[in-house]
């Protein structure tokens, strides 16, 4: 990891023969190198700490010219030796999350006294771990930290030496680190996975998410998907980490930000990001081209077709053709708390009905618990009634409207114009950023539901 050329943190081992000993008795420890002279020549490498650390994901430098690199630090804690206090009635992972610091360029460096810690909802896990910090416009500095409990925590320090106790943020995470990156305008770049219920990285890394803050963090506008996982039509690698993970975020000269990311074979992706998308309010897909914009994988049945009555237009077919594979497609739009999303489709004979969500993060498109954890849910069953009482006629299309208000805690439905209910919040949430078509059918079936277009309109991306 480097600085702009200043500083280099690195992990040779330089002891001796190479071996690999058990997790708890393991080394990568943390060396600093440092340049004067435009990287021309490099100062001799020196070890800043000893032990053993994962992945390095930000450092910076704060206004008062003091030097902070965040890092998770392995320990021997087992559930059999869980530690005392509160640590013996639960479980807090392997790791903890601290910092190193330097106030003098990186001559010297001295570890925090405070240990980060975040419990794990299972044996054998590791606890906080890849940090990463930002200095906030009042002066503290900020820390998210990465965990398995689905959301970030975050800890926070006056001058970046000591740290408050780790708490939950509202930002919904797989089992990933962030990347975090100022603009000159002092707004601020978040991008994570904002992915659940997936076994592997405890939601998956399948697509990376970006957001923009204009209050230092407080609320973030956007999420929106930024990097897909190139390789997420075929099985998982049977070792190894993959997906999207591991953002590198960096401000170029003309504002925008450019990003590494992605870890496997085939997956490293360079993404260039122009902030001001991430303000969009409006979304469309009328399927001319192709599903790219869609997450489809692992699933059969899910395809575009000929248009049944409009010649060179296509429409989405989402039919339970294999009982064994489900059938469902996803899509990500800006992020909203009150908005408007509109679909033009067809029920057709033959189909065992559909579901339509709306749900605040990313899951797979086979995940069988999606309804469970969508906020807005429509019913369409076989004969074409829907949530709330009203029909639609089979093989015909039409028009259905969900306004949804989460601050309100309501979806309003209506169907060509007219309102036919009203649909209930069934998770909390700030605001929804996701569709999810899934057909119903619990074996395969002759008939499905066709998708011509989908568009959303974001009205407040804040609940009031």
């Amino acid at each position: 990891m480097n600085d702009r050329g200043t500083h280099v943190f690195t992990d040779p081992f330089d002891e001796g023969p190479v071996s690999r000993p058990g997790m708890a008795d393991r080394r990568l420890d943390i060396w600093h190198c440092r340049t004067h002279d435009g990287r021309r020549n490099w100062q001799p490498l020196k070890r800043i700490w000893k032990g053993y650390t994962g992945a390095l994901n930000s450092s910076i430098q704060l206004r008062n010219g003091r030097l902070v690199l965040p890092f998770s630090c392995l320990t021997p804690r087992s559930w059999k030796d869980r530690g005392d206090g509160l640590d013996a009635f639960w479980y807090v992972g392997q790791l903890f999350s601290t910092v190193v610091f330097s106030d003098d360029g990186g001559d010297t460096w001295e570890q925090s006294s405070s240990q980060l810690k975040v419990h794990t909802p299972s044996i054998g896990l590791y606890g906080a771990c890849e940090p990463v910090v930002l200095e906030l416009l009042d002066g503290r500095v900020w820390m998210l930290i990465r965990t398995q409990l689905g959301r970030l925590y975050e800890s926070f320090s006056d001058d970046g030496s000591d740290w408050s106790h780790p708490r939950p943020t509202k930002l919904i995470s797989s089992d990933s680190p962030v990347g975090l990156v100022r603009l000159a305008d002092d707004r601020v770049v978040l991008l994570w996975n904002k992915c659940l219920r997936f076994p592997y990285a405890h939601g998956g890394r399948h697509v990376l998410h970006a957001a923009i803050s204009e209050d230092d963090g407080q609320t973030w506008i956007g999420h929106r998907e930024v990097a897909r996982d190139p390789l997420r039509h075929q099985p998982p690698p049977p070792g190894g980490d993959f997906g999207t993970a591991y953002p590198f975020p960096a401000v170029m000269a003309d504002g925008r930000v450019i990003v590494t990311t992605g870890q496997g074979k085939g997956r490293i992706a360079i993404v260039v990001i122009d902030p001001d998308w991430l303000y969009g309010t409006r979304q469309e897909e009328n399927f001319a081209t192709d599903l790219e914009q869609w997450s489809v994988f692992g699933c059969r049945g899910v395809e575009l077709q000929a248009h049944p009555e409009r010649q060179g237009a296509q429409v989405l077919s989402i039919a339970r053709t294999d009982d064994q594979w489900p059938a469902a497609a996803v899509w990500n739009f800006p992020a909203g708390a009150r908005g408007t999303l509109r679909l033009r489709l067809c029920l057709q004979e033959g189909s065992s009905g559909a579901q339509l969500m709306l749900a605040d993060h990313f899951s797979v498109p086979f995940e069988p618990e999606d309804v469970l954890n969508a906020s807005f849910t429509v019913t369409i069953a076989p004969t074409g009634e829907l949530s709330g009482g009203s029909r639609l006629e089979i093989g015909k299309w039409c028009r259905l409207q969900l306004e949804w208000d989460v601050g309100r805690r309501l979806c309003e439905l209506s169907l060509d114009g007219d309102a036919i209910g009203t649909l209930p919040l069934l998770r909390d949430s700030e605001g929804v950023c996701y569709l999810r078509l899934k057909s119903a059918a619990t074996g395969t079936e002759t008939g499905g539901l066709l998708v011509e277009h989908v568009d959303v309109e974001i009205s407040s991306t804040r609940a009031h």
